[in-house]
């Protein structure tokens, strides 16, 4: 890896505390090292995929799974990647999100979490259009669809033609009614439907009676993660090594078009500022960021000499995290790396940190 600059990072979680998180509401962006300065984090780094334009959603919203101490936050399309820190322990594995809404006896699923209805980042949901697969930063769209929005979203949901039911901390539905915004009620939601799942919505919800959600995250191999304090997740793609050998699952994770070779050809094929997670032999959470876009200094990676490195630093398991512009990692609050924006340090979503033991 010549002329490449390179921050390595390799934490025993025996020796320190290791957490994903948003360091407050979902719906922001905040800069990885003043994430850092603000939690006392030994190190920081930027993690999963994130909205980052308003025309498709809001602002620093997770594109796929996110998990903060056990709350559900966002979902992904279809399995990805994630990054899975179960009190400190890291693991990489392949995740889905499934939630449903319950009145007595009927159901119907949810397919977002604190995003617009009708609006899917990443595809890979059934029934979407243009396309049901994944496809790496592209916008989909869904005309029937129920979509959660938590206390933690932290702004106004939206507004629009659709439905919307707003419930307590019980379940217990507080109000039913067009969609029409407004901030979700401390430790409770807001469910906002539209065409014939926001049909179903308002015709199951009944004002004084409960309306359950569950929710539940399961491997690729049928394993449950339970949702409990302690558990943090963050998504991205692709995944790089599996078994300590090369396993690019760029195809899976919509990062690669197999029959348009020409989709996303920069983004995996050319080299780029990219940030890596891997977890070692001995358990231990590999963090890597490697600088890119700077010639003669620091040129990035693709995604084979990302996986190539990993596997070097004797990881087991790898996955690529949000790379580009987002990628920084922070020591003792400090920024250490030369981020590529011309602007700076990007804001971004959510964060990989490791926190001094108590």
């Amino acid at each position: 890896m010549d002329g490449q600059q390179i921050h390595e990072a390799i934490i025993d979680p025996r020796e320190a505390t290791i957490e994903v998180t948003h360091n407050g509401t979902v719906a922001q962006r905040q800069t990885t090292s003043s994430v850092a300065a603000a939690l006392g984090a030994l190190v920081a780094t930027n993690a999963g995929f994130f909205i980052t334009s308003n025309s498709f959603g809001f602002q620093g919203v997770p594109d796929g799974i996110a998990v903060y101490n056990g709350q559900l936050e966002s979902m992904n399309n279809g399995p990805r990647a994630a990054l899975v820190i179960d009190h400190g322990q890291p693991q990489i594995a392949n995740l889905e999100a499934t939630v449903t809404v319950r009145a007595g006896h009927d159901s119907y699923p949810v397919n977002g979490i604190n995003r617009i209805p009708g609006i899917v980042q990443d595809c890979g949901r059934p029934g979407a259009t243009p396309t049901a697969q994944p496809r790496q930063d592209i916008t989909c769209f869904e005309s029937s669809e129920l979509v959660l929005f938590t206390d933690q979203f932290g702004t106004a949901t939206p507004s629009g033609t659709g439905s919307q039911v707003t419930l307590d901390s019980r379940s217990v539905v507080l109000s039913v009614g067009k969609q029409a915004g407004g901030a979700v009620p401390a430790g409770g939601s807001i469910i906002q439907g539209v065409g014939a799942a926001g049909t179903w919505l308002a015709a199951h919800a009944v004002p004084g009676q409960r309306l359950d959600v569950s929710e539940r995250v399961t491997t690729t191999a049928g394993r449950t993660i339970p949702l409990k304090a302690g558990l943090s997740i963050a998504s991205a793609a692709p995944r790089l090594v599996t078994n300590g050998r090369t396993d690019i699952d760029a195809v899976g994770e919509g990062v690669i078009d197999p029959a348009d070779l020409s989709f996303n050809y920069a983004w995996a094929e050319i080299r780029q500022p990219r940030t890596i997670v891997g977890i070692d032999g001995s358990g231990r959470l590999i963090i890597v960021t490697v600088d890119g876009r700077q010639p003669g200094v620091s040129e990035g990676l693709t995604l084979t000499e990302e996986a190539a490195l990993m596997e070097s630093l004797g990881a087991r398991t790898a996955m690529n995290l949000d790379g580009g512009g987002s990628t920084a990692i922070a020591v003792n609050g400090s920024l250490v790396n030369h981020t590529s924006d011309a602007t700076g340090e990007r804001p971004d979503g959510d964060f990989v940190v490791v926190l001094p033991k108590a």
